[in-house]
């Protein structure tokens, strides 16, 4: 999606905000944006055992929407991400090639404040897909899988949140024989929770 087709579907997301019925309560309709650090391992695991990477360090992401079902429990589409760039080699060439990688979850998560309003701490959870790709390549390569998410945070003022989560991802390499993948990273980030 061109940067350009990415700011007009903010651009009439936010322009029509009073239509999801942002009313200053957590119940009801609810946008949650995010932007942080990662540290992240990722591995494999064959017949020879695990080996896992050194850590990569890189952006975080995190969007959610769904429904705060009441003012202390919402229920929501969630999509996180770590970025990272690292060297490989592909089938084409010997030189190693920079590329940019990220590993994410896409699923249902919930959370639950502990008090109805700000501020108050939360804790959250959420299980589904999990893949790893390169989105900026012309050769995109994506593996998919199962990833579950787990963490907790503080909105310590009105839709302000700080949030730690810690992602982990399995999935297949697609490789003929397939080797399995695995990745776990630590999130730390800042979001802007509208509702």
């Amino acid at each position: 999606m061109s940067v350009y087709k990415s700011t007009l579907l903010a651009a009439i997301l936010f322009s029509s905000a009073p239509a999801f019925a942002f009313d200053e309560n957590r119940q009801g309709f609810i946008l949650g944006l995010g932007g942080g650090f990662t540290i992240l391992k990722a591995g494999t695991y064959d017949s020879s055992g695990n080996t896992w990477s050194v850590p990569e360090y890189g952006l975080a992401t995190s969007l959610k929407m769904g429904w705060g079902i009441t003012d202390q429990v919402a229920l929501y589409y969630v999509q996180n991400d770590s970025w990272y760039r690292e060297y490989y080699s592909s089938n084409s060439s010997s030189e190693p090639k920079q590329s940019t990688f990220t590993v994410g979850i896409s699923g249902i998560g919930a959370t639950y404040f502990l008090e109805p309003t700000a501020p108050s701490a939360y804790l959250l959870a959420a299980a589904g897909v999990g893949y790893t790709a390169t989105p900026f390549e012309s050769n995109n390569h994506r593996s998919a899988g199962h990833a579950f998410m787990f963490g907790g945070g503080y909105e310590y003022e009105k839709n302000f949140t700080i949030e730690g989560t810690i992602l982990i991802a399995n999935y297949d390499s697609g490789s003929t024989p397939p080797v399995n993948l695995k990745s776990s990273a630590l999130q730390i980030t800042l979001n802007y929770l509208f509702y």
